[in-house]
């Protein structure tokens, strides 16, 4: 038990490492998630997606072609959302023992998804660089480390999925195009609403999934 609990902690400060001072270098894996996240919510509910691409810096476009409300709301939402709902289903994986590579394999198969639907040439080199790191550790890794690392990666995306609200507060300022100002045109409310609504969230997905990781 002391040996799980001291996984836990030790990978959680990985992913932190990861999710913090390495943002510069790591960003552009959540934002496969985010973008990601708005493609397959919204095919999901009826939107026709175009295409998914990657920038450098962590920003990312995804283009829909027809919608209907429904599909154009949940896509909004389940972009910033996206990396903490990702990293909250690997957490309940984990915590019902199932195989740590099921959360890769899981995780592998979205890649894939969102490869289908990449048009630019950076955002084709992070999807296939992440995948690449994904596939070694679930086919060529022994099972504690593949178990650590499944631990390292759910960890990763619910800080990211936190870590990226903030810039939402700076693209509000600057009165970038951004998820926020969108969905406050399509739902009347305000975009600082959703700001809030993406910080509480993404923080409420870490917090309580970060702590079923360390009780279980």
């Amino acid at each position: 038990m002391a040996a799980e609990l001291g996984m836990a902690w030790s990978t959680a400060v990985v992913a932190f490492v990861g999710a913090v001072p390495l943002w510069r270098y790591t960003t552009n894996a959540i934002t496969v998630a985010h973008e990601g996240g708005h493609a397959v919510f919204g095919w999901l509910f009826g939107s026709a997606v175009k295409h998914v691409k990657i920038f450098h810096g962590g920003a990312g476009e995804m283009l829909a072609g027809q919608e209907n409300w429904l599909s154009r709301f949940v896509s909004l939402i389940a972009g910033y959302l996206g990396p903490s709902i990702f990293g909250f289903a690997g957490v309940q994986l984990l915590v019902h023992d199932a195989d740590p590579r099921s959360v890769l394999f899981l995780s592998l198969v979205f890649l894939a998804g969102v490869l289908i639907m990449v048009r630019n040439l950076f955002g084709v080199f992070v999807v296939l660089a992440v995948g690449a790191i994904l596939w070694v550790v679930a086919m060529r890794s022994t099972e504690p480390v593949q178990l650590a690392f499944a631990y390292v990666w759910v960890w990763f995306l619910l800080m990211g999925g936190a870590r990226q609200v903030p810039e939402l507060f700076w693209a509000i300022r600057a009165d970038d195009v951004n998820d926020a100002g969108l969905l406050e045109r399509h739902t009347l409310i305000g975009d600082v609403v959703w700001l809030f609504v993406f910080w509480l969230l993404s923080l409420g997905a870490l917090v309580y999934g970060g702590a079923l990781l360390l009780r279980h």
